[in-house]
């Protein structure tokens, strides 16, 4: 890789935001952007380098000779893309769910391997100012192990929102299982523990009275999850979530004590250490401390960006990958799991919360069992969804 990263961006209104992060992070630039819609383009060519290329397809963009494409398409349709740019020796940042189908799981990471290009999940909520600080706490080792963590995100929309934000018949929003847009909750304490999901068991909650409000006919008002990690510890995570109030939060519940981010903030940490635990290493032992981490002048660089300054760091994580030549945290293997953990979460609703076991998609006989597992809950003009998408329905009277 040279000493400039030259980046296409697939999909400019997502794509924006990257395009800003670009432009203030050294080593990287804008050569390429791809859009459907011609007006989504010309509106974001004004934050591009001048010469930049304006793509009418995306095999055109593949071979306009950029190092790396960023993926801002619809969530539902990352890995046949970024499936299609490996395979031309382009590395992807994917910035949604790397796969909706178990099968896509496979090919990616199949793809991946045989081709040695770099991914990584472009998952911007490990890096909010609190999430990194509770990475950095629980890496010091003054907590211990994890035992139970909790990763809640929750975004409830109004029915103008919704319909912006799900046009067309067959927008993927309108057939989301609860349990597939589960990153947000998930990616972080991930990051923050570096363990991976083994386990999982899903629950919906119903919701009749939100989706009336929208005009739907399913009810289902919540996907939550219990997951098991390869430690033994238990993640409860949420995927989507309609109930009240809306915002994120995350804890760590550790042997020697806890930390977590303070509800309705992004900024703010609580860390408290057992009474008991008075080793040297826990300053606080016996105490509650709650403060705003101190912001390093890359972290002032990224205030400006969406997400709390997500979109900065985690596109700026990227490139330094590429240039120095890393293996991203967020690679193709845990990238895949998030996925298969939300796929595997939707099964265990629809089979009474069954425990379902996760594949370690490293292993190629863990791939071999799913490589033609290709059931979907998206339907579109041209074939019918192989599973349900909702729990909870009005046509149905049977109580569940």
């Amino acid at each position: 890789m040279g000493k400039t990263v030259r980046f296409g961006i697939f999909g400019t209104w997502r794509g924006l935001a990257f395009i800003k992060a670009l432009a203030n992070i050294d080593g990287a630039e804008v050569a390429a952007i791809c859009d459907a819609n011609p007006e989504k383009t010309a509106e974001a060519q004004p934050f591009c380098p001048a010469d930049v290329k304006i793509c009418s397809d995306f095999d055109e963009m593949l071979d306009s000779g950029i190092d790396a494409v960023i993926l801002c398409n619809y969530f539902n349709q990352h890995a046949p893309f970024a499936i299609r740019a490996m395979n031309k020796g382009v590395h992807v940042f994917s910035e949604t769910l790397p796969a909706v189908t178990l099968k896509e799981c496979v090919s990616l990471v199949e793809t991946a391997e045989k081709t040695g290009c770099v991914y990584s999940l472009a998952e911007n909520y490990p890096y909010s100012r609190a999430n990194m600080e509770l990475t950095r706490v629980y890496k010091s080792g003054i907590l211990g192990e994890v035992v139970f963590a909790e990763g809640e995100y929750v975004h409830p929309m109004s029915p103008a929102e919704s319909g912006y934000y799900a046009p067309g018949q067959y927008h993927w929003r309108r057939f989301n299982p609860k349990t597939y847009y589960l990153s947000h909750s998930l990616a972080p304490l991930m990051t923050a523990t570096g363990l991976m999901p083994k386990r999982v068991i899903g629950k919906v909650a119903a919701g009749k009275a939100y989706s009336k409000a929208h005009g739907r006919e399913d009810y289902d008002g919540a996907g939550i999850m219990l997951v098991e990690t390869d430690s033994g510890a238990i993640f409860r995570i949420a995927g989507s979530c309609n109930f009240g109030g809306a915002g994120n939060w995350y804890r760590l519940g550790c042997e020697k004590g806890g930390v977590e981010s303070v509800r309705g903030t992004d900024d703010k940490v609580r860390l408290v250490i057992n009474q008991w635990d008075q080793s040297e290493s826990t300053k606080y032992a016996g105490e509650e401390c709650i403060y705003r981490p101190e912001m390093t002048e890359l972290g002032k660089k990224a205030l400006g960006s969406g997400h709390g300054g997500g979109d900065y760091w985690v596109t700026w994580h990227f490139v330094q990958d590429l240039l120095l030549g890393q293996v991203p945290f967020m690679n193709v293997y845990r990238a895949a799991a998030i996925a298969a953990t939300g796929i595997l979460g939707w099964r265990s609703v629809l089979q009474d919360s069954r425990q379902m076991d996760i594949p370690d998609f490293t292993k190629k006989e863990d791939r071999e069992k799913y490589a033609n597992d290709d059931l979907s809950p998206f339907p579109s003009a041209e074939c019918k969804a192989t599973l349900p998408y909702c729990y909870y329905h009005l046509d149905t009277e049977s109580e569940k």
